[in-house]
């Protein structure tokens, strides 16, 4: 089954919006495309993720269990980012803050946006995998910079310059890939293929496939944030609609990480060994713990403190990645856990923009008392992305650091204490706003449940839940043939 239905429907609810004539009608298309297209992506990859049948792949499509899963993760964060965005951006234009002209094209982006994820993830040509990786920085490029102010614009700009230069990069990477295998002996169109070339990983001399793989680690590590490439996110995930900052830090992250991962496999493939690729990982996954530390100290804007916690998580996944073969287990777990968290914060940011017209983390006074079904939520959610128990990510840290100080004990306690640093910080933001005393008038505005408070809570439902199930005999053979796929062992 191909995702040709899937994108019939995402590609419908996009032309919905620019199409519509009315608030209503716009809103109305993009929940029943958006659900459309999640259950078509859901029906594809859950009979592959739970293995009720066999992985499959052709010369465009590739649909195993890590694809599954990440074609999952998209499709739920997608569907909850459209039902959140009804709020939202609803509210803004009614608000006047955006014209219906924004509203059509906030909408239209939005599934196109999400399509290239999942294109991304379902190729199997390393070519249309770059082209939908592409995709998704020009779609998200005009969100980013949706409200036409200077500090938007900016932002939109950073944004397009660093990761489409980073992209290109990584362009130079596929194509050395596919000119490694071609001397080798290949020909055809196999050279470009993710299965073809981890048949014939062997063939690709060391030399190219290292100068291949650090292009595309550096391409793609651009999109995926990690530092020094990481100058443009906080930017533009502050500064984008709450529901898009969702999406950026919930799953664009991981959808350039996978890239990452699938040719990391090929390049362990032709080395003969996880070390070389390894030792990139450790290093950059490190710098990525403690640069956000520091940085988290002196925030004063909620959305980018929520930003720098992404950067943060993004190198902690890293760091797995480098303690072979245990560490891609763990590695998989933080991807799911940062997904549903990350999420449900921005969902979360989102709503306490609405009440208080700003992200200034001192202006936000008496949450608590003022809104307090999303305070409580808010705070949840970030109890969860410390990684407090019961939270999912508790499990991956709890079994990233079981590994990581039998084999690296010195960075794992400078890792450790990084993580304290950043839970300390953003404790002392959250607690700030949430208990902090508000005018008088505070009180009198009682907040009622909407929409956002159920996508957050069925979010929260599911950390819990997975947080259980992963700690569980049947969770961790679940993750281990998923993790199989990220992961070349050496014999």
């Amino acid at each position: 089954m191909t995702p040709i239905i899937t994108i019939i429907f995402i590609f419908a609810g996009s032309a919905g919006a620019i199409f519509s004539k009315k608030e209503k009608q716009i809103l109305l298309s993009t929940v029943v495309f958006a659900l459309l297209g999640s259950l078509s992506v859901f029906a594809i990859s859950m009979p592959v993720l739970f293995q009720f049948s066999e992985n499959w792949h052709d010369s465009i499509w590739l649909l195993d269990g890590f694809s599954a899963l990440m074609a999952s993760l998209v499709a739920f964060v997608y569907l909850m980012a459209s039902i959140v965005s009804v709020r939202y951006i609803g509210h803004e234009y009614k608000e006047k803050i955006i014209t219906f002209a924004d509203l059509k094209l906030y909408f239209s982006l939005l599934h196109v946006f999400a399509l290239c994820m999942v294109l991304t993830v379902l190729a199997n040509n390393s070519l249309f995998l770059w082209m939908a990786l592409e995709g998704t920085t020009l779609s998200s490029t005009f969100l980013v910079g949706l409200y036409r102010k200077k500090t938007s614009a900016e932002a939109a700009w950073k944004y397009i310059i660093i990761c489409s230069t980073g992209i290109s990069l990584g362009l130079l990477g596929i194509l050395l890939f596919g000119y490694g295998t071609s001397i080798g002996g290949l020909k055809g169109d196999g050279i470009f293929a993710l299965t073809s070339l981890i048949q014939n990983a062997h063939l690709i001399s060391p030399d190219i496939v290292k100068w291949a793989f650090v292009f595309l680690f550096i391409g793609f590590g651009a999109k995926l944030g990690i530092v020094p490439m990481h100058i443009w996110l906080a930017d533009a995930h502050s500064n984008a609609p709450s529901p898009i900052s969702g999406l950026f830090s919930g799953i664009l992250l991981n959808i350039a990480l996978y890239g990452i991962i699938r040719f990391r496999f090929i390049t362990d493939l032709a080395l003969g060994s996880s070390q070389w690729t390894g030792r990139l990982f450790l290093f950059f996954g490190f710098i990525s713990i403690l640069v956000p530390a520091f940085m988290l100290l002196v925030q004063k804007n909620y959305k980018r403190m929520l930003a720098y916690s992404s950067v943060e998580h993004m190198g902690l996944i890293n760091f797995a990645l480098a303690l072979s073969p245990l560490g891609a287990l763990a590695a998989v777990i933080h991807m799911i856990g940062h997904t549903l968290t990350k999420s449900m914060l921005f969902f979360g940011a989102g709503e306490i923009l609405t009440k208080y017209k700003t992200t200034q983390t001192e202006k936000i006074k008496g949450l608590m008392r003022r809104a307090p079904y999303t305070g409580t939520l808010f705070l949840l959610a970030i109890l969860a992305i410390i990684a407090l128990p019961p939270s999912i990510l508790f499990v991956s840290e709890y079994t990233i650091f079981a590994i990581a100080f039998a084999m690296h004990p010195i960075l794992s306690i400078c890792v450790f204490l990084a993580l304290s640093v950043i839970a300390y910080a953003m404790l002392k933001s959250t607690i700030g706003m949430l208990f902090s005393i508000g005018s008088e008038g505070d009180n009198q505005q009682k907040e009622k449940w909407n929409t956002v408070h159920w996508v957050m809570t069925l979010q929260l439902i599911l950390i819990v839940s997975l947080t259980f199930f992963f700690s569980s005999s049947s969770g961790l053979v679940f993750i281990d043939s998923i993790a199989k796929n990220t992961i070349y062992i050496s014999r």
